[in-house]
């Protein structure tokens, strides 16, 4: 048995303990032959009848409410007691190394809410923590649950939650907690208002945060938000966090180097099994990722998914040496080589964070020697058709150079690029009137400050328009110029620098020249 301090009575069983109170108590050790958990000593003889029915994922009555690669989530009762039930999953070789050497992630977070409760921060109480005897082994954390508390959505909050959100913050940063991934969905808003903390796995302690640490926290706490610490909602939550000249002065710059970064951790859940994309494996040789809004096409799905099912080359509606499109009612099926294939899928990712409108992704299927990318079909021509018939008001040009330039400037404020922007790739979506680009073959990583690379894609943008006779005339380039400006300061950015039109003018007239010297070299 370890004793550990108990600076306040626990709360009673069944209710919320308070935002002050600090979960103390005996640790007693619960022995069987499935799992060894230590937990505190009022729920062990309740702990020991549950562990004597099976690990965590088996017992009976309680319901999972999250799952992910590295975490499943469950809810129950331990005894009276209404709890949360993490099970931790140590998928990668770096996941098992960092348990190794840091201990099992249950046990980590346990301790870390003790401590985070002990310095007076509102967080969920933890119970007991353990770990299964199965091969491989499972970490698992127990936390009283927090009555009617809801999780705080990403992106613009409330006044009054922002104001709340920003005082713990301060108190958080003040107590010298380190939170690397505390987001909003890590805090829990009570029937009350009430905040509180759950998710510690990462955190850290310490006698106080320096500027630097205090500044990546309020940055990643606004990372959803456009503009970040200078989003209009973000305003109330700077203003109870109250931070010096110091944070302040150093919080965009952070801000946008998180939302750069952001982009490649977002496009790895194309290929793992999160909330975002769920991974199957029908049979041998093959994967199934599907997004989650893949459940349109799941007829789709199963029909491509079929042993019997193949392509017909001769009804491609287009072919090259990359692969093949094939189009069909509401989807599109591009077929790839498995390395190109997984591109573009991660491709979509990268452009569904960035909030550039897409074509939906829908699934990627990897079989022994190629891949599939199966993705919404939009019920519209592409913008080079629309323009060429005519059909087009000049409100309607305006509009959608305005979204385009909203798209590009956005693309370029992650750091992504599109060196294949025509007219031929982009499409009008008819419910909303977005521009949507659905060839995704060219978009690559790059630097956010990479000024010839974004000179490279306007100025491909730039000959497509004059080729198609400039559609609109200045009235389209000035809504897609102040759009495009607009989502790059919005994102961090500078405007773009006279050097960079020079490039732009190049890059145009270079495009341009190719164009004709490709047609004038076909036969006939």
């Amino acid at each position: 048995m370890v004793s550990s301090p108990a600076p306040s009575p626990a709360p009673s069983p069944g209710s919320s303990p308070g935002p002050h109170q600090v979960a103390g108590g005996a640790i007693v050790t619960v022995d069987t032959d499935r799992c060894t958990a230590s937990v505190l000593a009022e729920h062990a003889s309740a702990l020991r009848d549950l562990l004597a029915t099976g690990s965590p994922e088996d017992w009976a009555g309680f319901t999972a409410v999250k799952h992910s690669t590295v975490r499943t989530t469950r809810t129950g009762a331990l005894g009276e007691v209404a709890v949360h039930v993490k099970l931790y999953r140590a998928v990668r070789f770096f996941d098992r190394a960092r348990d190794l050497v840091r201990g099992a992630r249950g046990e980590v977070e346990f301790h870390n809410l003790r401590r985070a409760r002990e310095r007076g921060l509102p967080a969920a109480e933890p119970l007991a923590f353990g770990v299964t005897k199965a091969t491989p082994p499972r970490s698992f954390l127990i936390t009283r649950t927090v009555r009617d508390a809801q999780p705080l959505p990403r992106g613009p909050l409330p006044e009054a939650t922002a104001a709340a959100a920003g005082r713990l913050l301060r108190r958080v940063h003040d107590a010298g907690l380190d939170a690397f991934d505390l987001h909003a969905e890590n805090v829990l808003c009570d029937a009350r208002g009430a905040l509180w903390l759950v998710d510690l796995t990462t955190a850290r302690f310490a006698a106080g945060l320096d500027v630097a640490a205090r500044a990546r926290g309020l940055a990643f706490f606004t990372l959803e938000l456009d503009g970040g610490p200078r989003h209009r909602a973000a305003l109330p939550l700077l203003a109870a966090y109250a931070p010096s000249d110091a944070v302040r002065g150093k919080l965009a710059q952070t801000w946008r180097l998180l939302r750069v970064h952001g982009v490649d951790a977002f496009g790895r859940r194309a290929t793992r099994a999160c909330k975002h994309t769920s991974v199957e494996r029908p049979s041998r040789g093959v994967e199934v990722f599907r997004h989650s809004a893949g459940d349109r096409a799941n007829a789709a799905l199963q029909k491509v998914l079929a042993p019997d099912f193949a392509l017909d080359a001769t009804s491609a509606t287009k072919s090259g040496r990359r692969g093949g499109v094939w189009l069909h009612d509401e989807f599109v099926i591009k077929r790839r080589n498995r390395a190109d294939a997984t591109h573009l899928f991660r491709a979509s990712y990268w452009l569904t964070y960035a909030g550039v409108a897409i074509a939906q992704p829908l699934a990627l299927i990897l079989r022994h020697d190629h891949g599939l990318v199966l993705s919404e079909r939009l019920a519209a021509p592409d913008l080079a058709a629309e323009v060429a018939s005519g059909a087009l008001t000049p409100q309607s040009l305006r509009e959608a150079a305005a979204h385009l330039g909203t798209a590009v400037g956005r693309l370029h404020g992650h750091g992504l690029r599109n060196r294949d922007l025509k007219f031929e790739n982009l499409v009008r979506d008819p419910r909303t009137g977005a521009v949507c680009m659905v060839d995704l073959d060219g978009v690559r990583r790059k630097g956010s400050c990479d000024r010839r690379g974004q000179a490279a894609d306007l100025g491909r943008l730039l000959a497509a328009f004059r080729a198609a006779h400039s559609p609109g005339g200045n009235d389209s380039l000035r809504a897609f110029g102040r759009s495009y400006t607009r989502a790059r300061l919005c994102l961090g950015l500078s405007k773009i620098d006279r050097f960079t039109k020079r490039l732009i003018e190049v890059r145009a007239s270079a495009w341009a020249s190719a164009s004709a010297n490709t047609r004038t070299s076909r036969p006939g």
